[in-house]
C-alpha cells in the first residue's frame, strides 16, 4: 500500500504541471539533501521536489520553506528509496507557476567570450586520466556546438550521449546546455534536428538524463540555466558566471555550461565571419 505524503503549504511550479503536481502513486528513486526524486508506475518521467537553493527542474517543483522541504523529505525518507507513495492531494492551487521554457534574447558577446576563456583556463587537458573521460568528453563540445549549428549532428551526438561520469553523464549535460544556446539563439530548426538525432539515441543514457533530455527539447530548462543565460544577458562577470555553474552537481553544472558557451561562441565567430565578409 502506497505511502500517503502531505503536500507542503506553498512552493514554485513548472508551469507544464498545470493543475496537478501527481495523480498516481510514485516510487521513491532518490533522495539528496536539496533534491528528491520519484517516479511514476507507469516510468513516464519523473517528478523532482527541490529546496529554494536548487530552484526548479522541468517536471518538478520547489519548496521554498525549509521546514516544510524538511517534513516532505523526512516523511520520504520514513517511507524510503524504492517505496511507493501517494501524492494525490498535491494539487497546484497553492503553488506559484513557473514558466521554464527559454525564449530568444540578447547575449554579450564579450561576456562569451569571457566565459569561454575562463573554462578553458579551468579545464582539465584532454590527456588527463581525470575521473571517467571527463575531460575526454568535454574535449567535444566545440565539434558539438559546430555540428549542431550546421544542422549535421549525429555523429557528434552519437558519440557524446551518456559519456562521462555522473548521474546525467557529462556528454548529456553538453548536449542540454547546447540545445539551451539554440533556444536563446532562436535557432529552432538547428535544435529540432539536434533533437530529433537525440531520440533514437536516449536509452542509451540514464533515466535522469533522458528526463532532462526530453525536457530540452520541448525548450524547458531548469532554472538554474535560465541564470546562466541572464548571466550572459546582463553582461555580469566570467567568474560569477562560472562559479554559479559549480553549485550544482559534481561536474553536471560546469559540463552544462560548456556546452552553452561553446555553441554561443561558435554562432557569435559564425555571425561575426559573415560580418567581415
Amino acid at each position: 500500500m502506497a505511502a500517503t505524503i502531505a503536500a507542503p503549504g506553498s512552493g514554485r511550479i513548472d508551469a507544464s504541471l498545470h493543475g496537478i503536481v501527481a495523480t498516481r502513486p510514485a516510487r521513491v528513486v532518490h533522495l539528496g539533501q536539496s533534491a528528491i526524486v520519484l517516479q511514476p508506475a507507469d516510468r513516464s518521467t519523473l517528478l523532482t521536489i527541490t529546496d529554494a537553493a536548487a530552484g526548479v527542474t522541468p517536471g518538478g517543483l520547489s519548496i521554498p520553506n525549509r521546514a516544510h522541504f524538511a517534513r516532505v523529505r523526512g516523511d520520504l525518507a520514513t517511507a524510503g528509496v524504492g517505496a511507493t507513495v501517494d501524492l494525490s492531494s498535491w494539487t497546484a492551487a497553492a503553488m506559484q507557476p513557473v514558466d521554464l521554457v527559454l525564449k530568444p534574447t540578447t547575449l554579450s558577446g564579450a561576456t562569451i567570450l569571457a566565459v569561454a576563456r575562463a573554462l578553458a583556463d579551468a579545464r582539465p587537458s584532454a590527456s588527463s586520466s581525470f575521473d571517467g573521460g571527463l575531460a575526454r568528453v568535454r574535449s567535444r563540445a566545440a565539434d558539438l556546438a559546430s555540428a549542431a549549428l550546421a544542422r549535421e549532428p549525429r555523429r557528434v551526438v552519437a558519440e557524446v550521449i551518456g559519456a562521462g561520469p555522473g548521474t546525467t553523464p557529462t556528454g548529456d549535460d553538453l548536449l542540454v546546455g547546447c540545445l539551451a544556446a539554440l533556444a536563446v539563439l532562436g535557432r529552432g530548426d538547428a535544435a529540432s534536428v539536434l533533437s530529433g538525432a537525440t531520440a533514437p539515441l536516449l536509452e542509451a543514457t540514464t533515466t535522469a538524463s533522458r528526463h532532462y533530455l526530453v525536457a530540452a527539447a520541448s525548450g524547458r530548462f531548469s532554472e538554474h540555466v535560465h541564470e546562466l543565460v541572464d548571466g550572459f544577458s546582463a553582461g555580469r562577470p566570467a567568474d560569477l558566471i562560472v562559479e554559479h555553474a559549480t553549485r550544482w552537481g559534481a561536474t553536471s553544472g560546469v559540463d552544462l555550461l560548456i556546452g552553452l558557451t561553446e555553441t554561443l561562441r561558435a554562432d557569435l565567430a559564425a555571425r561575426t565571419e559573415e560580418g567581415v565578409a
